[in-house]
């Protein structure tokens, strides 16, 4: 059985990516690919403790496998997630550490992230996200599923509609329609709430042949 843990915290995004790369458990003689959008903080932070490093989207994967893969919301842009993941276990000699945001019993479906971002399609419950690195040929071996607090401003400060994710937020507070980012007020400062989970994955090639295309 994967080995769990799961907690509630308030965090700073250092703290948050101190707890990645202590997940991710980089290695002096690992090779790694790191996949997401843009610029990853993850990459930089795990380059000086592994051998090599590589940046991709999980559009355009190198041809040459990997000892330590890791993604971190590669998977937000499109609605078949099967087969990214697929192709990301095909290029892991390892492990493949995987990052994504997922929604709970008391969020919602994602529609706040998808404002701040369009380019993010879709928002898993967890269990949701386990049956889908199954499917894309992975077994899955740690998990660390957590919900962290953080303010809203500089989360809102990166959004095209700052403000209207705000009133949204604000007519929560108030009674209006659940957002599914649980906020609240501390003090005077708008805070908010997202649920993650960090789950390291190994090809199920490895022990019982090649795996299986992913169903679509």
């Amino acid at each position: 059985m994967p080995r769990v843990r799961s907690q509630a915290a308030t965090a700073s995004p250092t703290g948050h990516l101190r707890r990645l790369v202590d997940f991710a458990e980089p290695r002096p003689d690992d090779i790694c690919l790191d996949i997401g959008p843009g610029t990853s903080g993850l990459a930089s932070a795990i380059r000086p403790r592994v051998r090599e490093l590589v940046s991709a989207t999980s559009g355009s994967l190198p041809s040459r496998t990997f000892s330590l893969v890791t993604a971190r919301l590669a998977l937000a842009g499109t609605h078949d997630q099967a087969g990214p993941v697929h192709d990301m276990l095909r290029v892991c000699a390892g492990r493949l550490v995987l990052v994504d945001l997922v929604r709970t019993r008391a969020g919602g479906g994602g529609r706040v992230q998808r404002l701040r971002d369009p380019a993010y399609i879709a928002t898993r419950t967890f269990p949701e996200l386990l049956d889908l690195l199954g499917r894309a040929g992975g077994r899955t071996r740690r998990l660390d599923v957590f919900t962290i607090e953080r303010p809203a401003g500089p989360w809102l400060a990166q959004a095209r509609e700052p403000e209207r994710i705000q009133r949204q937020l604000i007519a929560e507070l108030e009674g209006g329609p659940a957002t599914g980012a649980r906020p609240r007020l501390i003090g005077d400062e708008l805070w908010f709430a997202q649920s993650w989970a960090f789950v390291a994955v190994e090809p199920i090639s490895r022990t019982r042949g090649a795996a299986a295309p992913p169903r679509r």
